[in-house]
C-alpha cells in the first residue's frame, strides 16, 4: 500500500523539520505547498529535499486564502501522478500517532475502503514544567487534552481523491459531495493526531498577528470561519500579560502523554530564538501590507491622497485606566444570578480567566453607602452572531448594545445612578446556546466586570 501525505505550510520553521521527518516514518511520499514562508521554513524544506527525503515542494503566486483548493489539488496529484492508494492531509503541527505502519495500513485497508477514515486530534499545550532547552516541540510538549469529543481529520482513499465531484472541506475535517458530507469510518483507539498548534509565546504571537491582519486586509472582517483570532489579537495589543496567561496551562488540568516521535534527530531547526523568527516572518508581511496601502493612496486624486487642510489641535482627554490587577478584574459587585464561576485559561480560544454570563440574564448587586454616581465596566465578547445585551438598573434600562463581531472584546463603561443601599443590575441577553456537554445557557464571556 502506497501512502502519501499532503500539507499546506506557512511560517512553521520551529516544527516543520520534526513534522516532515516524523511523517516520513508513516508515508512513502510527502507533497508540501509552501505559501510564501519568510521565517526559514522554505530553507529547511529545501535542505530536507537535498538530504534525499521523498518530499515534493510546490508554491504559487496567488494572494488569496486558497488553502483548501491547494490541499485538494495536491491530494489529486498524489493519486494521479504518484500512484498513492491513500492520501493523508496533515498540517505542519499535526503528528500522526499509531502503533506502527502495518497497523495503519490494516486500518486503512479494512472493509469499507471506499470511505474516508477519520482520526481524532489531541491538543498539546505548553506548561510551566516543560524542558525549555528541547528544540523539538514534539518532545518538549508532553501534556494534552482529552481525546473525548475531539475534532477529527480524514484520510482519503484514492477513489475519492480522484473523484472530481468530491472536495475536502476547510481543515480537511470531512469530504463533501454537492455540499453533503461523505460518511467516514472512525479509526480505532490508538490512532490519532497529536496537535501542536500552541508551542511558544513567539509562535503564538506570529500566528495571531498574521491571521488577524490577513482577515482585516481581506475585508468583511466580521464574517467567515477564522474570526476566532480576534480576541487573541486584542489581548496582545491591550494586555500582553493576559495573552501570555492564555498560552500556558497547568499540568494538573491535562493528561501527560508524550507523543511518540519517529523522525530522528533534527539538523536544521535550532538556529533562531522566538523573537528572531517572529521578526523575520512578520516584517516582510507588514511591509507588503504597507506597500499595498501606499499604492492605493497613490491612485487617489491629490486632494484625497494627502492631507491638505491645517489640522485642528485640541486638548487630549485624560482617562485614568481601571486597575489591572487580576483580583480587580471581577470586583465591586456580588453575583446574584446568571454568572458562572471563574474558568480558564483556555489556550485554544485565547481565553484568560473569564466568567460566563448566562441567559436569559445576569443579575448583580452593587452596594453603596450613599446615593452617588457609580460606574459599571464590562469587558466582554460573544461567540454568537447578532448577539445583543441590555443593561438595567433597578428595573430601568440604562443601555442596549449589539456586538458587531464574534470573538471581539468589547469594553462598555456605564455611569450608574446608585441609591444608598443595595442596587440591582440586570444584564439581559438576546441569545444563548447550550449543548449536551454543557447544558448551561451560555450567552456572553466576561473577561472583567468592575462595579462601584
Amino acid at each position: 500500500m502506497k501512502l502519501a501525505a499532503v500539507s499546506i505550510i506557512k511560517n512553521e520553521a520551529d516544527i516543520v523539520e520534526a513534522f516532515v521527518r516524523h511523517t516520513r516514518a508513516w508515508t512513502d511520499l510527502h507533497l508540501v505547498f509552501d505559501h510564501a514562508s519568510t521565517d526559514g521554513t522554505r530553507e529547511i524544506l529545501c535542505r530536507l529535499v537535498a538530504e534525499g527525503l521523498p518530499l515534493r515542494l510546490y508554491t504559487d503566486d496567488a494572494l488569496g486564502n486558497l488553502q483548501q483548493f491547494r490541499s485538494n489539488h495536491l491530494a489529486r496529484l498524489a493519486v494521479a501522478e504518484f500512484g498513492a492508494d491513500w492520501v493523508i492531509p496533515l498540517d505542519a503541527d499535526e503528528i500522526l500517532v499509531a502503533p506502527d505502519r502495518p497497523a495503519l495500513e490494516a486500518v486503512l485497508g479494512s472493509p469499507g475502503t471506499d470511505r474516508p477514515v477519520s482520526l481524532p486530534m489531541a491538543n498539546y499545550y505548553p506548561t510551566s514544567d516543560e524542558p525549555a532547552a528541547e528544540p523539538n516541540p514534539v518532545r518538549r510538549l508532553v501534556h494534552r487534552s482529552s481525546l473525548a469529543g475531539a475534532t477529527r481529520k480524514i484520510a482519503i482513499p484514492a477513489a475519492l481523491a480522484r473523484d472530481p465531484g468530491i472536495e475536502a472541506g476547510k481543515g480537511n475535517h470531512a469530504l463533501y459531495r454537492d455540499g453533503t458530507p461523505v460518511p467516514d469510518r472512525p479509526a480505532p483507539p490508538g490512532f490519532h493526531l497529536a496537535h501542536f498548534a500552541l508551542r511558544s509565546i513567539g509562535q503564538q504571537v506570529l500566528r495571531v498577528v498574521t491571521a488577524e491582519l490577513q482577515k482585516l486586509g481581506r475585508g468583511r472582517a466580521h464574517a467567515g470561519l477564522d474570526v476566532h483570532y480576534r480576541l487573541g489579537f486584542q489581548l496582545l495589543a491591550d494586555r500582553p500579560d493576559l495573552f501570555v496567561e492564555t498560552l500556558f496551562s497547568s499540568p494538573a488540568t491535562l493528561e501527560r502523554d508524550p507523543a511518540p516521535y519517529r523522525g530522528g534527530p533534527l539538523r536544521y531547526s535550532a538556529s533562531a530564538e522566538d523573537w528572531q523568527r517572529v521578526a523575520r516572518a512578520l516584517l516582510p508581511f507588514l511591509e507588503s501590507l504597507a506597500k499595498s496601502h501606499g499604492d492605493l493612496v497613490d491612485r487617489l486624486p491629490p486632494a484625497q491622497g494627502a492631507a491638505t487642510a491645517t489640522p485642528e489641535i485640541r486638548p487630549l482627554d485624560v482617562a485614568v485606566p481601571a486597575a489591572s490587577a487580576d483580583g480587580a478584574r471581577f470586583s465591586g459587585f456580588d453575583p446574584v444570578d446568571g454568572l458562572g464561576p471563574p474558568e480558564g485559561p483556555f489556550p485554544g480560544a485565547f481565553l484568560p480567566i473569564f466568567r460566563w454570563g448566562m441567559g436569559p440574564r445576569t443579575v448583580l448587586r452593587i452596594s453603596s453607602p450613599v446615593a452617588r454616581t457609580g460606574l459599571l465596566r464590562l469587558e466582554c465578547a460573544t461567540y454568537l452572531d447578532d448577539q445583543s445585551m441590555t443593561v438595567s438598573l433597578d428595573g430601568a434600562a440604562v443601555r442596549s448594545f449589539r456586538f458587531p463581531r464574534t470573538n471581539q472584546k468589547e469594553v462598555i463603561e456605564l455611569p450608574l445612578a446608585l441609591r444608598a443601599g443595595d442596587n440591582q443590575v440586570a444584564i439581559s441577553y438576546g441569545r444563548h446556546f447550550s449543548s449536551e456537554a454543557d447544558p448551561r445557557k451560555l450567552a456572553v464571556i466576561f473577561l472583567a466586570i468592575q462595579g462601584g
